[in-house]
């Protein structure tokens, strides 16, 4: 096994995301293990980290495309969002002339190296970016890559309207079969699992790491049961065929709506039998116990 930094310094792009409270929370529970815990931001948005400030994160004012923003840092952990997720490869140049020599890119997902995937839309960005890394970590000497591989998270899936569920209209509108088996994973423990792999020695001349380390695979119908238990309510469901959500996909491409096209390429993706992560998983290389399904849905409501 290489030799890994005792006490990297790890700094956070895009901590202001879904998953960003979760991963700056668990760096500042594992703090004395880093050397210094960062989170990158624009100057007119550091207001939005004073919390975090006042705990003892240090906020760094730049651009993600430029390498003084990284300059002291080990580890850059990328939560970039659909957004900004094309400008990745730029982010890696940058942290890379600072001297970066681990990253993080914004994976947080499926196995996009299934063949399904490889033309879809919503993954284009993502691939250019793992693309752009593999490039790099040839000509790079010590450079590695972690990709996080998790499913789908419970928390977007429960308390946001992409996956098809109104929580106050209490209706789910699904594209597939509710009999669909899907991974699915909690963001508290994403993020354990991507703190505690940052001090995980990498194996020699490896320049790529994929830890697949989903909570567990649910079919819809089961995560719809215990909501539906949990929340004291019976959700209707109202279940269309996967064509019709490429339909509303192209119509939202021809009307230029890249918002609305990614929407419905996302919720084509989540009704096939690509979103169970491929195993062998990477779990047991950890030691925390990980939340069940009742735990999880529980969490979010």
């Amino acid at each position: 096994m290489s030799a890994s930094i005792a006490a990297p310094a790890v700094i956070v792009v895009g901590a202001s995301g879904n998953l960003g409270p979760f991963i700056v929370q668990e760096l500042l529970r594992q703090k004395a293990k880093f050397s210094r815990i960062a989170i990158l931001s624009a100057p007119e948005k550091k207001g939005k980290f004073d919390n975090a400030a006042k705990s003892g994160i240090d906020i760094v004012l730049g651009s993600y495309k430029e390498a003084k923003s990284y300059q002291g840092f080990d580890v850059v952990i990328s939560l970039a969002g659909n957004s900004i997720m094309v400008d990745q490869p730029q982010m890696i140049d940058a942290a890379i002339e600072a001297g970066v020599t681990h990253f993080y890119p914004s994976e947080f997902g499926v196995d996009i190296s299934q063949p399904a995937f490889l033309q879809e839309r919503y993954f284009r960005d993502k691939h250019l970016t793992r693309e752009h890394l593999r490039k790099t970590a040839r000509k790079v000497p010590g450079f590695v890559f972690t990709e996080m591989i998790i499913g789908a998270f419970a928390e977007t899936f429960i308390l946001s309207d992409v996956f098809g569920l109104d929580r106050q209209g209490r209706t789910f509108t699904y594209y597939g079969d509710l009999d669909d088996v899907k991974s699915i994973s909690s963001m508290e423990d994403t993020a354990k699992y991507t703190v505690d792999s940052i001090l995980l020695p990498v194996e020699a001349g490896i320049t790529e790491r994929t830890l697949k380390v989903p909570n567990g695979n649910y079919t819809i119908r089961e995560l719809v049961k215990v909501l539906s238990e949990l929340d004291g309510t019976q959700y209707e469901t109202r279940v269309f065929p996967v064509s019709e959500a490429r339909k509303q996909q192209e119509s939202a491409r021809l009307a230029g709506s890249t918002e609305l096209e990614l929407a419905f390429s996302l919720k084509s993706l989540f009704s096939g039998p690509f979103v169970v992560v491929p195993k062998p998983w990477q779990n047991d290389m950890f030691t925390f116990k990980q939340k069940n399904l009742v735990e999880m849905i529980q969490e979010c409501i």
